[in-house]
């Protein structure tokens, strides 16, 4: 027979449950996973928007009205009114009919609706678990708190599409696009670490593993500045400027690389991104071989063994990506990106209770 809480998933929870149940935390944990699968498939809709240059075709920021798309065609053309006085559209693309506008606006409204979405996905169960007291109190001010940047992240976003808005520009500024994506990426992290010590509350006591600890850390440092450096090379549409005649892209510093500085050119830009991605892949690839040459116990050894395999895959999609200009391959570098970020998350979850 069941019990009569799972006959009402909604009603309060006896004491003898509790929220701290197991049954309840998988519950938890599995809602948050399904949020941080949800950030990391929002990388792959705003790295298609932004390589498509879909960014700027919604001229407006309506976080309430804005859920709907234009229902008749004096909406559609009052929109594309409003996208025809900006640069890009003057620059880039004159002359382009509805038809052509509606290709970019689609995939940039899709990039809105699904941030919406996961607002929702974090604030309704939240609040439900919280009045059936199936999530723990401590618990609720944090995700609380993580809905509220959620909030955030869509003002950063439109900070960032306003910078594209500029007579100058076609395009928006590249530190406002890493701004926009490292706070995604906070978010991922901190959704993600709160779905694994919820869990896994308890850090398993893995003696002689304090140095490979050290190690994940300064690899996963490597890693984020590695990301930024992508960022850097999508905000000025890197993958367009490679070139071997003009020693663009090809693992080579460019003249005066860098005394004249290292953001002000593509050359410049890309190289500087190769070189964090070189140092990065060699900490991580040094930190798989570390820990499968030790005596680490499994789930270390395969979360780094799933590092190693990621990371060689990372640096496969980005040359690919650089050489071919395939915007799509750029897309699943940012994704995959993201994996590798995640699995050195589980890593150092796992390791958070290693000693000397």
């Amino acid at each position: 027979m069941p019990s009569p809480s799972a006959a009402r998933p909604f009603a309060p929870i006896r004491p003898a449950e509790g929220a701290a149940s197991p049954a309840n935390r998988r519950l938890v944990s599995n809602w948050l996973l399904l949020l941080a699968f949800m950030i990391w498939v929002m990388v792959g809709i705003g790295g298609y928007t932004r390589d498509s240059g879909s960014g700027l075709s919604i001229m407006k920021w309506e976080p309430i009205i804005g859920v709907l798309p234009p229902l008749s065609q004096e909406a559609w053309n009052k929109v594309f009114a409003l996208y025809q006085t900006i640069p890009q559209y003057q620059l880039l693309h004159p002359g382009m009919d509805l038809a052509g506008f509606k290709q970019l606006f689609w995939p940039e409204y899709i990039h809105r609706l699904w941030g919406r979405l996961m607002g929702a996905v974090l604030l309704v169960p939240l609040i439900v678990f919280a009045l059936s007291g199936r999530i723990e109190k401590r618990l609720i001010p944090w995700l609380a708190l993580l809905f509220c940047l959620g909030g955030l992240q869509g003002f950063i976003g439109w900070f960032m599409v306003a910078s594209g808005f500029r007579p100058e520009s076609v395009a928006v500024q590249g530190w406002r696009l890493s701004l926009h994506f490292f706070a995604a990426m906070f978010l991922f992290g901190a959704v993600l670490w709160t779905a694994l010590v919820v869990r896994a509350p308890e850090a398993p006591r893995y003696p002689g593993l304090r140095g490979l600890r050290r190690h994940t850390l300064a690899a996963f440092a490597l890693l984020l500045l590695a990301m930024w450096g992508g960022t850097m090379v999508s905000g000025i549409h890197g993958i367009a400027d490679f070139s071997l005649a003009r020693n663009i892209g090809t693992g080579a510093p460019p003249p005066g690389w860098p005394g004249t500085g290292v953001l002000n050119s593509p050359a410049a830009i890309i190289f500087g991104h190769q070189l964090l991605a070189v140092l990065a892949t060699l900490a991580l690839l040094t930190l798989a071989v570390r820990a499968l040459r030790g005596e680490a116990p499994a789930p270390v050894r395969d979360t780094a063994l799933a590092i190693g395999g990621l990371v060689l895959l990372q640096f496969a999609l980005g040359v690919t990506a650089l050489v071919s200009g395939r915007y799509d391959l750029g897309v699943a570098h940012q994704m995959n990106a993201v994996l590798l970020l995640t699995a050195c998350i589980l890593l150092l979850h796992r390791l958070r209770g290693a000693t000397a």
